[in-house]
């Protein structure tokens, strides 16, 4: 009987701190395994960036006897097989002067933070979207920029003529990739 009253005197104050413990423990848990999970989707990916980085450096016909015996290959669906296919034969026909363009871009979007791919993936859109006399243009402010400190290049956004040059598209790619640039608001690598 002292017993029982002294458990019952003890208990509710240790279940909250048991309770606290083991939530806690929970989502440490939890965390835990998102992060496995994080790790291994960018292995994934990673493997199949070599895997594909290899390929292109094949000659097409040794290309398409890699994809007609890679087991992974033949699980995609048709359509995606499609795409990787058009994919080669446009890196295929590409000079060799484009190819290392390619590879240099590549290498450089490898070493940007996770923030700055998504705002380059952003731009590109609406990248892709301008006619090309406005792409040209924006290009040729965007070299100009690269060749600024941080404090001018922020005085040029901030100015008049900035505004008059460009549409307000052109001003928001602009902008976008500006954060690219060494001291741009995004965090630099």
């Amino acid at each position: 009987m002292v017993l029982a009253v002294l458990l019952a005197c003890l208990l509710p104050g240790a279940i909250p701190a048991f309770s606290q413990r083991l939530r806690a423990q929970m989502r440490a848990e939890r965390r835990a395994e998102r992060m496995q999970a994080r790790q291994e989707t960018r292995r994934q990916a990673a493997r199949r960036a070599g895997f594909f980085e290899r390929l292109r450096d094949l000659p097409p016909a040794e290309q398409e006897r890699v994809l007609k015996n890679d087991k992974r290959f033949r699980q995609l669906p048709p359509e995606r097989q499609q795409k990787i296919r058009e994919n080669l034969q446009r890196w295929n026909n590409l000079s060799p002067e484009q190819k290392q363009k390619v590879r240099q871009r590549e290498r450089v979007f490898s070493q940007l933070t996770p923030e700055q791919r998504q705002n380059v993936r952003e731009m590109s859109g609406e990248w892709r979207n301008l006619r090309p006399a406005a792409r040209r243009h924006v290009r040729m402010e965007l070299r100009r920029m690269r060749g600024m400190m941080p404090e001018e290049r922020e005085k040029f956004l901030d100015s008049p003529q900035f505004r008059e040059r460009f549409s307000p598209k052109e001003q928001n790619i602009l902008r976008g990739l500006e954060r690219l640039f060494p001291g741009g608001d995004a965090p630099s690598q």
